[in-house]
Formats: C-alpha cells, sequence, structure tokens
C-alpha cells in the first residue's frame, strides 16, 4: 500500500481532547465509589499516559480474566487494569477513525455509528425490496475466531496499514498481550478482526461483485436468487478464511429464506422479522422472576428497544401488558444541562454553503463552539496549574448555530454577523421556519468574506417539495414539530 499506509498520528492520539473522551469512555461504566477515585487523579493520569504514548513506550502490560456469557455461550475475557485501558482506548480512537472507512458498509460490529441494528435494518430492506434475489442465503461463522488469530500474520497485515515507527511497537503489543490469539475484551482486539476481514469483504463486493453480502465480526450472510451462486461464494469465503489460517464452522447451510434467516438476533423469513427464541425466553423469565419495579422497567427498556426493530407488537405486548409506542408518535422536547437546543449533523461553513441551496430547519441563540469552548476550559486548567487568576482567561465569543438540510443531511452552520441573526428572528416571529434559503459573499466589506442568508430561488434554484422536507426532517428528528408548505428565504 506505500504512501497510503497511515502514520505521524501520535500527535493526534496525545490531543487533550482525545484523552478525555478516553478517559470518560472507560471510567462511566465503573461503579460510583472507583469512579470518583479515578476522576480525583484524572490530570496526572492523563499526563503519564500523554508522555508514554508520546515517546512510544506505553504497554499492556498485565490482564485479570473472568468468564461471562454471551447468548448460550461461556467466554473468558481479558480486562487490563483500568489506567492501561484507557490509553488502548486513546490510541485506537485515533487509529480506528483513520481506518474503519476502508471497511465495507455492510460489515457493523464495534464500528461507531453503524451498529447491529442499523445492519439488520439493511438485510431487512434489502430482502422486502428484492424477493427474488434473495430468496436463498448462505450462513456461516468462524470458529473460536480471536483465540484462532495467528499473531505473526495479524502484525504482519497491520504493517501493510500503518508504518508510524512510534504506534507500530504499541499495537504489537495489544496483538500479541496474549500467548496465543487476540484478547477477548481489549478494545483493539475487535478493530484487528474487522480489519483482517476486509479483504475478504472487498474481495466479494469489488472482485466477485456479490450484491447481498453482510458481516458482523465473524458471521457471515450472503443472500441470492438460486444456491449454485451461493455455493460459489461459499468456495470463496473458505478460500480467504483458510488463507488466514482459520476455520469455518461445520454448522454453515444454504437455506430458502423462507426457513428463516437467523442474523443480529432476529429471524427473518422474507415476509415478517421476528426476535430469536433465546431472546424472547431469557425476557419471559427475567420478568416473571423479578419484582423490583425498577429493575422490571430496566427490562422491559431493553427488551422494547430491540423489540421495535422488528414485527413484534403482539409479543411486546404479551410480555409487559403494553402496547408499543413508535417514537414518531410522540412529542418529545429535548432538555439539556445548559437550556440550549443540541442539533445533528457536521459543521458545514458558509463558504462551502456559498450559492447552493438549502433549508434552515431551527436555529439557538449564544451557543459556544466545541472546539473554543474545549480551548477556553483547558486554558482555565493551565492557568489554575500555574497559580494564576482563571478569571483573566478570555471567555469565547458565542455565536448563533443554524440547523440546515443540505445535501438531503442533517448540517449545521455557525454565524456571528449581525443581518443572518435579524433574518432568522424576524422569520421565527413571522412563523416561517423551515425555510429555503442560500449564502452570498460580499467581497468588499472587509478583511473576510461577509456571508449573508439570501434567496435561494433568486439564484435560479427550484424550491423542493414539501413532502420530501417534512420526511427528511422526521427521518433526522431534527424538529419536534414540520411545517408544511414552507417559505423561502
Amino acid at each position: 500500500m506505500g504512501s497510503n499506509r497511515l502514520h505521524h498520528v501520535i500527535p493526534e492520539i496525545i490531543e487533550r481532547d482525545n484523552m478525555k473522551q478516553s478517559f470518560r469512555e472507560v471510567t462511566e461504566d465503573l461503579e460510583d465509589e472507583i469512579r470518583e477515585r479515578y476522576e480525583r487523579k484524572k490530570e496526572s493520569i492523563v499526563r503519564s499516559l500523554q508522555k508514554k504514548i508520546g515517546n512510544g513506550t506505553f504497554r499492556v502490560t498485565r490482564y485479570h480474566e473472568f468468564w461471562t456469557k454471551d447468548g448460550p455461550k461461556m467466554r473468558k475475557i481479558q480486562a487490563p487494569p483500568v489506567i492501561q485501558r484507557i490509553g488502548c482506548n486513546a490510541i485506537m480512537r485515533v487509529v480506528e477513525r483513520h481506518l474503519y472507512p476502508t471497511v465495507i458498509r455492510t460489515s457493523a460490529a464495534s464500528i461507531k455509528g453503524r451498529g447491529m441494528h442499523r445492519l439488520y435494518r439493511k438485510v431487512r430492506t434489502d430482502i422486502r425490496h428484492d424477493r427474488e434475489g434473495t430468496a436463498f442465503f448462505y450462513m456461516c461463522d468462524i470458529r473460536k475466531f480471536y483465540e484462532s488469530i495467528d499473531q505473526d500474520r495479524m502484525f504482519e497485515y497491520i504493517c501493510t496499514r500503518i508504518k508510524d515507527p512510534l504506534l507500530l511497537p504499541m499495537l504489537e503489543n495489544f496483538i500479541r498481550l496474549m500467548a496465543k490469539g487476540l484478547s477477548i475484551g481489549l478494545r483493539s482486539s475487535q478493530f484487528f478482526g474487522n480489519i483482517l476481514l476486509s479483504r475478504l469483504d472487498h474481495r466479494l463486493k469489488e472482485v466477485e461483485r456479490v450484491r447481498y453480502y453482510y458481516r458482523y465480526c465473524d458471521d457471515f450472510r450472503v443472500l441470492a436468487g438460486n444456491k449454485r451462486y451461493l455455493w460459489r461464494i461459499r468456495d470463496i469465503i473458505h478460500e480467504e478464511v483458510e488463507s488466514l489460517g482459520l476455520a469455518i464452522k461445520t454448522n454453515e447451510a444454504v437455506k430458502p429464506i423462507g426457513e428463516g434467516n437467523d442474523f443480529l438476533g432476529f429471524v427473518d423469513d422474507g415476509e415478517h422479522s421476528r426476535i430469536r427464541k433465546r431472546t424472547k425466553q431469557n425476557a419471559a423469565r427475567k420478568l416473571h422472576k423479578v419484582k423490583s419495579r425498577k429493575r422490571r422497567q430496566k427490562i422491559i427498556g431493553s427488551f422494547k428497544g430491540m423489540a421495535k426493530w422488528g414485527d413484534c407488537g403482539h409479543l411486546y405486548k404479551t410480555l409487559t401488558g403494553k402496547n408499543m409506542e413508535d417514537l414518531g408518535e410522540v412529542n418529545i422536547r429535548m432538555a439539556y444541562k445548559d437550556g440550549k437546543k443540541h442539533f445533528k449533523g457536521k459543521d458545514v461553513g458558509p463558504r462551502e454553503l456559498e450559492r447552493r441551496p438549502f433549508v434552515v430547519v431551527d436555529f439557538e441563540r449564544d451557543v459556544t463552539p466545541r472546539r473554543e469552548r474545549v480551548e477556553y476550559e483547558r486554558n482555565i486548567e493551565e492557568a489554575k496549574a500555574q497559580g494564576k487568576d482563571p478569571g483573566m482567561v478570555r471567555e469565547p465569543v458565542k455565536k448563533w448555530v443554524i440547523s440546515l438540510l443540505f445535501d438531503g443531511k442533517p448540517r449545521k452552520m455557525w454565524t456571528g454577523i449581525q443581518e443572518n441573526k435579524i433574518i432568522l428572528e424576524q422569520m421565527e416571529k413571522a412563523g416561517k421556519i423551515p425555510f429555503f434559503a442560500s449564502i452570498v459573499a460580499d467581497y468588499e466589506s472587509g478583511k473576510y468574506p461577509f456571508y449573508t442568508l439570501t434567496s435561494a430561488t433568486a439564484l435560479g434554484f427550484s424550491k423542493p417539495d414539501d413532502k420530501e422536507v417534512e420526511r427528511l426532517i422526521k427521518q433526522f428528528n431534527m424538529s419536534t414539530s414540520v411545517r408544511l408548505n414552507f417559505s423561502e428565504r
């Protein structure tokens, strides 16, 4: 892969915000007393890890093991000390951010933003939209996946993707932590497994042109219109898996979809999706045994979180005695501690929006951008550490944030320009939000361009369909009340 290999990411790993996020991810599930103990030592822990990761000497040196039940199986989990887990998380957060975009979209295990339910919805949608092309499915998984991964082969493969001389020895430490295979429980192992199997994913999708292929960790599904094709793909999967020193379990099969595709916690027969029998039985047993109202509510909430994705309304009512409402039927107002609206989507700059159409969905006044807030908090901490008066640190400038629909996706634009604030307030007062708009730039007003909201139709753009705007706003849950026949600025 040559120059495309990942390198020079240590500064990104030891960046303060990444270290704090890693600290929070690891400690948030600890018992309150233990979490508070680590919180008191947070600054010294972060500084120590920054130093070790920065010079490449960080290592996971020990772990304790325990057994946990995963469905019908018992798994032995390795758990390093909390501080070493924080360091591992900090490294893997950045590595994953750079390399997970190379993993195909229908692979979902442990990848942020994808998840089991999202992949399940993709499978279900494909089956419903092409019943003839998904009449049969091939199912298989790998025998003792993590325990069977060859460490030398794994590290050699990582070296084809990464060339950072400080980072590689730390990743090799994660790979060789156990005497054999990869540790179950260390965050890095999930990443290594996904990257190792991505070669197979890309061959099936890009070389063999398999249309309906899905993977969740080491659990595979391929759908097609005939069995002969699936058996050919089966041979390719075996070839690739065996080349990695791994083996497919003997319970593999090619079946008609009507017999039920048991995948991702659901059984889909092409017409209906039902929760797996074992999951239903476990939920029923727990609800029968548990008497505590608080505990029952937690079990019901967990079961509902899964049941809502399948055709399980009757089952849910049978077990809980309650009807399952759809989120779209409930009027929810989001309330945050700072009293401000928090919008979805990535930031988009006015330059990118210049003379391009979008829909203004909502806005909020006097908000501090996250990057500036983090920098302000960092400066406060540095002032305290140096014995200076924190009150002398300049507070960040508050801006207005605008929630947009741009290119069919939710986006956020920040503005401090008075003209834009006046436009937003007038449109809000007139009850004309959402509205159709664009951005124009005045390059003569000063050192920097002056970006203001303007009419999109005046620039030659046609207003989008009301129903499509309503659908997108509801899909992304951008507003609790959608007004049809929205205005145009």
